[in-house]
C-alpha cells in the first residue's frame, strides 16, 4: 500500500487521463484521450523499490533482448544505430489476431532527474515484412526511468500503439486494459529474477 501512495505522490498522470487500475505490479495504470489518429494512449506509472537504476539500465538499454522482457514481443532484433538512434525490427503477437510487424527506430536519453528515457516510434524505414505478419500502422512511446530515494525506481510508461489491419474492439479495448497489464507484469517479473 505505500508503494502505491509512493507512486501517487511522486508521479501524477496528465488530467485528462484516466485510472483504469491500480496496484498492478507497483503500477497505476491510465488511459489517456484519443489522439487525432484516434489512438487511444496508454499510460503506466510504477514505483519498483526492488529493481536499482543500474540494473534496469544495464537490461534494458538492449533493445535485442526485448523479446525476452516482454511476452507481447515475439522477435526484437536490431539493424543498426546511427546518429543517436537505434533501428530494432520487431514482431508483437497478441492471442486471436495475426502478429504485427514493425521497424522502430528507439533512443536512450539522460534525464535531468539522474535517469534515463528509452523512447521509440515507427521508423520511416521499414525492413522487408515477413509474409504472416500484417504491417502495424504505429508504435509510439517510452520509458522514463529515475532514481527513487528508497534505492529503487520510479518510471513512466506511455504507448500509443495502432496494430494495423482489421482488429475487433473488445481486442484493442482488452489490449489498452489486460496488455498494458501484462507489459508491466513482464518486465517487472523480469527485473526482479534476473
Amino acid at each position: 500500500m505505500l508503494a502505491l501512495l509512493l507512486v501517487s505522490a511522486a508521479l501524477a498522470a496528465p488530467a485528462d487521463y484516466k485510472s483504469t487500475r491500480e496496484g498492478v505490479s507497483g503500477c497505476n495504470l491510465f488511459l489517456g484521450p484519443a489522439e487525432a489518429d484516434g489512438v487511444v494512449p496508454m499510460r503506466a506509472e510504477c514505483h519498483w523499490a526492488d529493481v536499482s537504476l543500474a540494473k534496469f539500465d544495464a537490461a534494458f538499454s538492449k533493445w535485442e533482448d526485448h523479446d525476452v522482457f516482454f511476452s507481447s514481443i515475439a522477435e526484437s532484433d536490431v539493424l543498426g544505430s546511427s546518429g543517436g538512434k537505434t533501428q530494432v525490427r520487431q514482431v508483437h503477437t497478441t492471442k486471436g489476431i495475426s502478429d504485427r510487424f514493425i521497424v522502430i527506430d528507439g533512443t536512450r536519453t539522460p534525464n535531468a532527474s539522474g535517469g534515463f528515457k528509452y523512447a521509440w516510434t515507427k521508423s520511416a524505414h521499414q525492413s522487408a515484412q515477413p509474409a504472416d505478419t500484417v504491417a502495424a500502422n504505429r508504435s509510439d512511446g517510452y520509458w522514463e526511468v529515475t532514481p527513487a530515494a528508497d534505492g529503487g525506481i520510479d518510471l513512466v510508461h506511455q504507448l500509443s500503439y495502432d496494430p494495423g489491419g482489421s482488429v475487433p474492439g473488445f481486442l484493442v479495448r482488452w489490449f489498452q486494459t489486460g496488455g498494458l497489464e501484462a507489459i508491466v507484469t513482464d518486465l517487472h517479473t523480469y527485473m526482479t529474477a534476473h
